[in-house]
């Protein structure tokens, strides 16, 4: 059959079948999209026609993936999300898609709805100006780098001497990119300029990355990467080195170096979303639907827990009433051969519905004060216990908090706004303001005004409930200690933190460092224990461990007391020093938030030895601030 024929048969198909639905371009169908509330479908059905312009890897149960425009290199304008397909779709094919058209958060879409193919790309491009095979690229600026710049090199093999990471690996289909891709809301606020920049650098992050067979976890690096150039969006492996981020690297431990950066810690704190930890109500729907089911995870989540090894733990989606958190507490004790105990809040029914609560060691420490709650927005969810180091006699208070999500529909000033907060972000930002009110009270209540205030806020870091509680005197620990590269939890391939880490002054100047361990938000989630019989500690949750040390010394202030204002990054001989700076301290991190070296700076001339060639991220810590900058080690 003809490639004529083909386009007429698909045609009538299409107008026979769909004659009774309204044909409408990629731009129609995205102003409809977005009129819409969140998740919300439209009552009509609609045809949306358009080219193929990116891809989301191969057919899963005949379905796919893959983004439309208007125009053959138009971009992200409509979303085809899991919509059947006859065959493989591919960029540059002409196609049209029939369904109910929604808004999910910003994205405009079709969701589970028919693909007919009109049209194939026959390949055909005008190609003369196609640099040799063989070509070698150095990517500048990995912040801004965007996938239009392979358009030149198609039907090309190309070698990248800039490093790629692994940013989506869902269904064993591989995304990559020079960067991680980050939530809008994550690294600027909702609405701004810079929430619209990385909005548009999003859209054009990533390629798909073919010919991989072996499993590779999200922030793994591709070193000396060389492909196939097939589209703009899609690419085939030919070699590289794979390096970094790997099972085998984290089952070491989490990193030392970030918990200790502003000295040793003789107190280490754990924070977890536990995912739905049910021990009696079994079954409901939500969490293990079993006996076997939960014992798998009692095993992963028992593992991951011993092996971070801290001296006290908050949880949230942990199951009401007490014997979820004694089973934990005995699985510690017997795992570590350390004594732990956790802090009974009463006699409330187990129940489908999760809390917060909490585990220590009590080697190490002992609860000073009774149990506060706090119960604005969901009962059970926010609460705080003041602890006393034994050793020093020195107190702090710990509150552990879930917010409310960002899921179902909500109306007034929990509807989504379109902003990237989602849901139900009134009713967060109203707990963020009883979290700081509660505060007050408190400690008056335990005579002590350190704080940390750890849990999942379902917020991102730049969100509203968290700009509430840094206006209210918190320092967010993330940033503080990671500036823009810290993360516990992805979506989508975006990747951001949700699991948060504050605190105020004076508890700022007793914490020594703090880290996400990425045992979770990085691993597929094949790994999960209703998916797999995979019991090692990887996917125990769908959300990383937070982990920060704390040195408890109630005369200590803010360190790297820096003599001056005018620091200044130089080279001598390529090799880079910090001028000006003496009295602080640095941390030198890759691109993907690990540490490579950090130091206190001693000298007027502080150099920093040791570095390879590449991109770093350059913190220098002082006067209770963190100064940041790109640093390009030639």
């Amino acid at each position: 059959m003809s490639r004529v024929t083909c386009l007429i048969f698909a045609i009538c198909i299409h107008m026979s079948v769909f004659a009774a639905t309204r044909e409408i371009s990629c731009a129609e169908a995205a102003t409809i999209a977005m009129s819409l509330s969140h998740n919300e479908p439209t009552n009509e059905t609609y045809t949306v026609i358009g080219y193929v312009t990116e891809t989301d890897g191969n057919l899963s149960r005949g379905q796919q993936i893959f983004w439309m425009a208007d125009t053959p290199n138009g971009g992200r304008v409509f979303q085809s999300y899991w919509c059947t397909v006859p065959q493989v779709v591919e960029v540059g094919d002409r196609v049209s898609i029939t369904g109910k058209i929604m808004r999910y958060n910003s994205t405009p879409e079709i969701k589970n709805g028919t693909t007919i193919i009109l049209s194939k790309d026959d390949g055909n491009d005008n190609n003369e100006d196609v640099p040799t095979t063989g070509t070698t690229i150095t990517i500048t600026d990995p912040e801004t780098w965007k996938n239009t710049e392979l358009k030149q090199y198609v039907g090309k093999t190309i070698e990248f001497t800039t490093p790629f990471y692994v940013c989506n690996n869902y269904n064993g289909s591989y995304k990559i990119s020079p960067r991680r891709v980050y939530q809008p809301t994550n690294q600027a606020l909702p609405l701004s300029s810079e929430y619209s920049s990385i909005l548009s650098l999003n859209a054009y992050a990533t390629v798909d990355l073919n010919g991989v067979s072996e499993y590779h976890r999200l922030g793994e690096r591709l070193h000396n990467l060389k492909v196939k150039v097939n589209s703009q969006t899609s690419v085939s492996l030919v070699s590289c080195d794979w390096r970094g981020n790997t099972r085998a690297e984290l089952e070491n431990g989490y990193d030392s170096i970030a918990v200790n950066l502003r000295g040793e810690a003789s107190v280490i704190v754990c924070c977890m979303n536990l995912e739905y930890y049910l021990v009696d109500n079994l079954g409901t729907g939500y969490g293990p639907n079993d006996l076997s089911a939960h014992m798998r995870q009692r095993a992963k989540v028992s593992k991951a827990l011993a092996k971070i090894n801290a001296d006290l733990y908050g949880f949230v989606e942990i199951e009401q009433g007490q014997n979820a958190l004694k089973e934990i507490a005995d699985d510690l004790t017997l795992n570590t051969g350390r004594q732990f105990k956790y802090i009974n809040d009463g006699g409330y029914p187990n129940g489908s519905f999760t809390k917060s609560g909490f585990v220590y060691c009590s080697d190490v420490l002992t609860p000073h004060g009774g149990l506060r709650e706090n119960n604005t927005g969901v009962n059970e969810r926010k609460k705080t216990q003041a602890f006393m180091e034994k050793a020093t006699g020195e107190k702090f208070l710990f509150s552990v908090n879930h917010f409310k999500a960002k899921s179902g529909k909500g109306s007034g000033d929990n509807a989504d706004q379109g902003d990237g907060q989602g849901t139900f972000n009134g009713d967060r930002v109203r707990e963020a303001q009883s979290l700081l009110s509660n505060y007050a009270r408190d400690c008056v209540f335990y005579n002590d005004s350190d704080i940390l205030i750890m849990g999942d806020l379902n917020a991102y870091a730049k969100e509203d409930p968290i700009t509430v509680l840094l206006k209210g005197g918190m320092t967010d620990l993330h940033r503080a200690f990671h500036a823009d590269s810290s993360y516990s939890y992805v979506y989508r391939g975006y990747t951001g933190y949700l699991d948060h880490a504050l605190c105020n002054k004076s508890m700022y100047a007793q914490v020594t460092g703090m880290v996400a361990y990425h045992i979770n938000s990085d691993e597929s989630d094949n790994y999960t224990y209703d998916k797999s019989s995979d019991l090692t500690m990887f996917r125990c949750s769908d959300h990383d461990p937070i982990i920060v040390g704390l040195r408890l010394d109630s005369t200590m202030v803010n360190d790297g007391d820096i003599t001056t204002n005018s620091y200044e990054v130089l080279f001598y001989n390529e090799t880079p020093y910090i001028q000006n700076a003496e009295g602080g301290y640095y941390v030198v991190y890759r691109v993907d938030g690990s540490v490579v070296k950090s130091a206190h700076i001693t000298t007027q001339r502080e150099t920093i030895e040791g570095l390879c060639q590449g991109i770093y991220i350059l913190n220098i810590y002082g006067k209770g601030k963190c100064w940041k900058s790109k640093l390009l080690v030639p």
